[in-house]
């Protein structure tokens, strides 16, 4: 093993449950809850939908449950076909690793496979996290790399603790799980596709798949990161990187989301609907939005993709447009995924405002921002002259401004509601709220395969 795996190798080995704190538990528990609502509300979307075509009969000798399947699956194809439905809503969580809830799916899947109990979930959904942001935060963010590389180590680094691999094996699942696995990330620019959904759900399958080949047997490179053509030499710039116990834990740097929609979009939304009970929106000349390198070059047209951002042609693009996003919430008072359908996109009222919105990037602003920060200032300017303005540097659901466990509660509500009757979306709700204390994922996962359209 070269330094950076064994490095990964001895904190995998180092993590059990007894060895999280209260806070990491805690957190663990809130993002579950608040990534199962996300695969509710995108359980009906087309993305999933073709996911569970493709998986359906796909059995093997480690099956789990996949979201309104009355059969189970094999666990690598439950990993991609739940993690697409999670992701479709571009609602599940943010951190410096991309969307690192979109591992939960495939954590979850081998966790019932081996009939583990919630707390081998909880450590692996840990563990996973810290793998993955430890990375993330070591690599320059704009490598062209997307972020399925780290989902992909965090996966078998969480399931290979699940499976209780000896340490060789362990070596080897993280070492097969990301030497065939380099995403590209014109996934999320230009016109996006649906594939924006299933990309991650893709690192899930093709890790789990390396977990199972690891445990079976087969070696991988022994140098992954540091040999010749290694990562740290094609893929990521030289770091050195000995992971310790964090506090706090990557899970709880991470951000949830208050919209439905691109990270760089939750602050400038959180201003439109800070001031649009001040201002008539038909008296608004111009709607001037100044904010950081990230949210610019992200979603605001900043990577010559101007087009796409104000005149967006998908849904996927849509919930990547700033523009976009500021003028469903001045209409709405709100974002919500019904802002995407088709009419929407095609809306006169809503082009109108976008027509009015400017979008720069600001030196000061970018010198402010970090890698999860988005400093923003929103000025309308009305048409007699007077201004409007209002300005953050952190979204609602950010560590710095957390959402409640009332909020995350109510969120994971009204999205099961769309997968599952009433009284099925509060047991399943109280039941991931225990998820530590669960002896068995059988009473979860049996909720997962009720799913319907509703």
């Amino acid at each position: 093993m070269d330094k950076l795996l064994t490095s990964l190798v001895d904190f995998i080995q180092a993590t059990d449950f007894d060895t999280l704190t209260p806070g990491g538990v805690r957190a663990v528990v809130r993002h579950t809850i608040d990534t199962v609502g996300c695969g509710a509300g995108g359980f009906a979307s087309e993305p999933a939908s073709i996911a569970r075509e493709v998986a359906r009969g796909i059995g093997g000798p480690l099956v789990a449950s996949v979201y309104g399947e009355s059969e189970k699956c094999l666990v690598d194809q439950v990993a991609f076909t739940n993690a697409t439905a999670d992701r479709y809503l571009d609602f599940n969580d943010f951190g410096v690793s991309g969307h690192p809830s979109d591992m939960i799916p495939a954590l979850l899947a081998m966790t019932e496979s081996v009939e583990g109990t919630g707390a081998d979930a909880v450590t692996a959904i840990y563990l996973a996290y810290e793998i993955a942001t430890r990375l993330a935060e070591a690599v320059p963010p704009d490598g062209g790399w997307d972020q399925g590389v780290y989902c992909s180590l965090g996966i078998a680094a969480g399931q290979a603790k699940i499976l209780r691999l000896p340490r060789e094996k362990i070596g080897h699942a993280l070492a097969l799980a990301v030497v065939p696995s380099i995403p590209l990330r014109v996934t999320r620019f230009g016109e996006l596709s649906e594939w924006k959904a299933a990309a991650t759900g893709h690192a899930s399958m093709t890790a789990t798949f390396a977990v199972r080949l690891a445990a079976a047997g087969m070696s991988g490179p022994s140098e992954p990161f540091e040999g010749k053509d290694g990562l740290l030499e094609r893929v990521w710039p030289t770091f050195d990187l000995t992971l310790t116990p964090a506090d706090p834990s990557a899970i709880e740097r991470a951000s949830l989301k208050r919209h439905p929609a691109c990270y760089w979009g939750q602050v400038p939304v959180d201003l439109v609907i800070e001031l649009r009970d001040r201002a008539v929106l038909s008296d608004i000349v111009a709607i001037d939005v100044a904010t950081c390198m990230n949210a610019w070059r992200s979603i605001g047209g900043g990577r010559g993709d101007a087009a796409e951002k104000w005149r967006p042609p998908t849904r996927e693009t849509a919930d990547h447009s700033m523009p976009y996003l500021m003028a469903a919430a001045f209409v709405d008072g709100e974002l919500s995924d019904e802002a995407f359908t088709s009419e929407r996109l095609t809306d006169p009222q809503l082009f109108s405002i976008i027509d009015r919105i400017s979008v720069i990037e600001r030196p000061d602003l970018t010198d402010r921002a970090t890698r999860d920060s988005c400093p923003t200032e929103l000025t309308l300017t009305m048409a007699d002259g007077s201004m409007l303005s209002a300005a953050a540097d952190v979204p609602r659901g950010h560590p710095a401004n957390p959402m409640s466990d009332g909020e995350v509660r109510a969120k994971f509500e009204s999205l099961a509601l769309r997968a599952l009757a009433p009284d099925q979306a509060g047991v399943l709700g109280s039941l991931l709220a225990r998820l530590p204390e669960l002896e068995s994922l059988d009473a979860v996962t049996t909720l997962f395969r009720a799913f319907e359209r509703r």
